[in-house]
């Protein structure tokens, strides 16, 4: 039986014909990583001649830098080991596009077995099987633990634009007829979020109109050629999707290109849906974790912040007073004898005594300042800017309108409250629980002095 040839005793011009009759993409490059030989197959696939290509870095085929350093990491470099290995990567042409293929690639050795440089074979994918590798990206972005929300929209955004091969990509945020950018991909950094639009005026009103994902891939020979989007912006391929979040519409997801691209197929549109419906779980989820943070830091009975919550913030303007310089008064506040009104009314009739006053509360206090409750009849009223004097008049202005006010206490009965109150401002170098215990002392001060009155606290020591 004969033996089998050594590949070393193949000439390199046969091993050059070899390749350049391949379909495959062949690049060979030196152990610097740079290229010394491309095949016809490469040319057709990139863009690029020879000229553009011999003695520049392999990076220039990738899309992402990151691939190129991973890829030398893992088996372009002379430690590497296990031979040839396959693999799928996504590549970039010279004219931008980009695109995913199977890669076999591995370390050259001489006949001495030194690394004499690197070899790679490039196939484009079948379009099933980007679609699966897009789906695989899909999945690990939605259960990627260290990204938030605004993260995974914007990496979804990235995916759906690199597979779709459309560079612009919006996800939108649609009031009747107002159309705002929440997130985006704008290669020319022209669209930003918070930009706004007249929806009449996006492609989207028409995705909206058919409430099912929809695509065109080339507007001037479209019905929509008159469209304004495609006369203000001449964008000729649009794919779109309506986003559904607990069942109603809250904006789009879309991409689009100035230049038109291959009609879009149903599986295309299918995974339109697909990505419209992840970013529509991504918003609804945010949107109940907002709810639940809000409900734990709201008070259940009369709707403002607990104490968690106002103490939190009272935390932070003491913090923001030192910093700035600028006043910052404390308000304890008090119904007075509201054990009798639970004896009398129950505890029925002392929550809508409670509730009743939180909205005077409200409605007394500037929107720059923090009302809260304590607990059981106690209330606080953080005061940013503000110093004795405008604490007083706020305090005033509260025991007056109570004074006028009606509480209710049942369906057919109202009663008149009177209020407790004590003052402090916050002094130099003062800590939180200084300022605390000085404005519960004026509290107590009002109290044991007859109620229905207001004390101021006395100067913080220092």
């Amino acid at each position: 039986m004969s033996s089998p040839v050594e590949l070393n005793s193949v000439s390199a011009a046969l091993l050059a014909d070899i390749f350049n009759q391949l379909p495959e993409a062949v690049v060979v490059a030196d152990q610097a990583r740079r290229v010394v030989y491309v095949n016809p197959a490469t040319e057709r696939l990139f863009g690029y001649s020879p000229v553009e290509l011999i003695g520049k870095e392999t990076a220039i085929f990738y899309a992402d830098r990151s691939d190129f350093d991973d890829q030398g990491q893992r088996r372009y470099n002379p430690d590497a080991h296990g031979g040839m290995a396959n693999y799928r990567m996504t590549y970039r042409c010279a004219d931008g596009t980009v695109f995913l293929a199977h890669t076999c690639g591995g370390v050259m050795h001489d006949s001495r077995g030194e690394v004499s440089g690197y070899i790679a074979l490039v196939r484009p994918s079948a379009p099933v099987e980007k679609s699966i590798d897009t789906l695989q990206r899909l999945h690990a972005i939605s259960a990627n633990p260290s990204m938030d929300r605004d993260e995974r929209i914007d990496a979804i955004l990235e995916l759906g634009a690199s597979h779709f091969g459309l560079p612009v990509a919006i996800q939108s945020r649609i009031v009747g007829e107002d159309y705002l950018v929440e997130h985006c991909v704008s290669p020319d950094g022209g669209l930003v979020p918070g930009t706004g639009f007249e929806l009449p005026g996006t492609y989207c009103v028409h995705t909206l109109k058919a409430d099912r994902p929809i695509g065109f891939h080339h507007t001037a020979h479209s019905e929509i050629r008159h469209h304004p989007c495609y006369l203000n912006f001449g964008l000729e391929s649009y794919i779109g999707s309506p986003i559904q979040v607990a069942g109603k519409v809250y904006g789009t997801l879309n991409f689009s290109s100035p230049e038109p691209c291959r009609p879009f197929t149903q599986d295309d549109l299918i995974f339109m849906q697909l990505l419209a419906d992840t970013v529509g779980h991504e918003i609804h989820e945010s949107m109940m974790r907002d709810q639940l943070s809000a409900l734990a830091r709201t008070d259940e009975l009369t709707g403002i912040a607990n104490r968690r919550a106002i103490m939190e913030t009272l935390d932070w303007q003491v913090a923001h007073s030192r910093r700035s310089g600028l006043p910052l008064c404390v308000l304890s506040l008090d119904l007075d004898y509201f054990k009798r009104i639970n004896d009398t009314w129950g505890h029925a009739g002392g929550d809508s005594v409670l509730s009743a006053f939180a909205d005077i509360l409200l409605r007394s206090c500037r929107e720059v300042d923090h009302c809260g409750r304590l607990g059981g009849e106690e209330f606080i009223v953080v005061l940013p800017d503000t110093d004795l004097q405008g604490g007083r008049a706020v305090a005033s202005r509260l025991r007056n309108t109570m004074a006028i006010s009606q509480l209710p206490v049942s369906d057919r009965e109202k009663i008149t409250v009177t209020l407790s109150a004590g003052l402090a401002a916050l002094g130099p170098e003062e800590t939180v629980p200084s300022l605390l215990r000085r404005v519960d002392d004026a509290l107590y001060e009002a109290k044991n002095g007859g109620r229905d009155r207001l004390c101021e606290a006395g100067d913080a020591r220092q």
